[in-house]
């Protein structure tokens, strides 16, 4: 499924078969890039603090995305 949406490597269920937070992240952050490019999100991912600060960025990112597009197709509607 993933790389039917660009993803560059293959990954399978067994990547999950245990906890793999690098992996997780390295697809968040694809994802991120996908939408902007030149938006930076930390890849630090040594402490659990850094994780939180990953997510918590990236989730912020999507919804700022996700605003400013339901306010793009309001503003054309009218």
């Amino acid at each position: 499924m993933m790389r039917a949406l660009g993803y560059p490597r293959l990954i399978s269920m067994e990547n999950f078969r245990n906890p793999n937070f690098p992996l997780v992240a390295e697809i968040l952050i694809w994802l991120q890039q996908r939408f902007d490019p030149d938006v930076e999100i930390s890849p630090d991912i040594d402490t659990e603090s850094d994780r939180v600060l990953l997510i918590r960025s990236v989730v912020q990112f999507m919804v700022s995305i996700c605003r400013d597009n339901s306010l793009s197709s309001i503003i054309s509607l009218t």
